[in-house]
């Protein structure tokens, strides 16, 4: 390999590092915080918000990946910095920098806005350095990815945005959980207490299944209370409910470790037709 091949895969090492397509699910959330129920506008501070969610995701991903580093050498060596083709200290200077951006940027949103990136990043750091591969870890990346709807309602002031932080919740949850059975056997190793290695993972199938059911019955009610036209039960009736169905009978028939890949991506899918549901209704 040359060496301009080399310095472009290092290159390329760092923007994996803050997972961009994450990043850009978590601008597009702010947006819809602000657009639910009111429609397509784009503000100069509905614009910054999202921006400043992008970077305050990719806070989160670098923070994570930098004290995933051991976990990562067992469950997923071909990682940037377990594979040591991105260093560690670059990483936390990319950190810190999102970091300062996103106060400094967030400051001049308002006292609420500023306050709900200060409970994120706060959030973020927390769950990397002492509550990932817990319990509580979970419940707080679920908490995490909804404000990034509260900040774009906040923003724009936009109540509306309660609703797709509530349903928020009951995606990233079951995800999470799925993800924690994907990893069980590196998890193990570095002590890890997560909902398979307690329950196991019939319960943790089981608890995921129901979180999604109540997801299910959840999503017809933007339409029925008027925040939202037909077009949004449409899309919902036709794309994410099948994808639900499909995954709820999945965990229900306790899929193999090799299966979760493709049902976490199916969630992400849900998720996908949730948000453009919200967005063109």
């Amino acid at each position: 390999m040359t060496s301009q091949a080399i310095s472009v895969e290092y290159h390329v090492a760092y923007f994996r590092i803050i997972r961009p397509l994450n990043c850009g699910i978590t601008l597009i959330s702010v947006f819809v915080g602000g657009w639910i129920g009111k429609g397509i506008h784009f503000s100069t501070e509905l614009v910054a918000a999202g921006v400043i969610g992008f970077i305050v995701c990719a806070f989160g991903n670098v923070v994570n990946d930098i004290n995933d580093i051991e976990i990562d050498r067992i469950n997923n060596p071909q990682r940037p910095l377990p594979s040591g083709r991105a260093k560690k200290n670059v990483a936390t200077l990319m950190a810190l920098i999102f970091g300062l951006v996103a106060l400094t940027g967030s400051f001049f949103l308002g006292i609420l806005p500023f306050l709900v990136v200060i409970t994120a990043l706060l959030l973020l750091f927390l769950y990397s350095a002492y509550l990932k591969k817990t319990l509580t870890g979970n419940i707080v990346v679920a908490l995490t990815a909804g404000l990034s709807f509260v900040f774009g309602g906040l923003v724009a002031k936009n109540p509306a945005c309660i609703i797709p932080f509530i349903f928020s919740i009951f995606i990233h949850l079951p995800r999470e959980i799925v993800k924690d059975i994907m990893d069980i056997k590196g998890d193990k190793m570095t002590g890890a207490v997560t909902l398979p290695i307690i329950a196991g993972f019939t319960q943790s199938y089981t608890i995921s299944a129901i979180l999604l059911g109540f997801l299910f019955l959840l999503l017809p009610i933007p339409y029925i209370i008027n925040v939202l036209s037909i077009v949004y039960i449409i899309i919902i009736l036709l794309v994410a409910y099948p994808i639900l169905l499909y995954i709820i009978w999945r965990l229900m028939k306790r899929p193999l470790v090799d299966e979760l890949p493709l049902i976490s991506n199916l969630m992400k899918a849900a998720m996908a037709a949730g948000l453009g549901a919200m967005i063109i209704s």
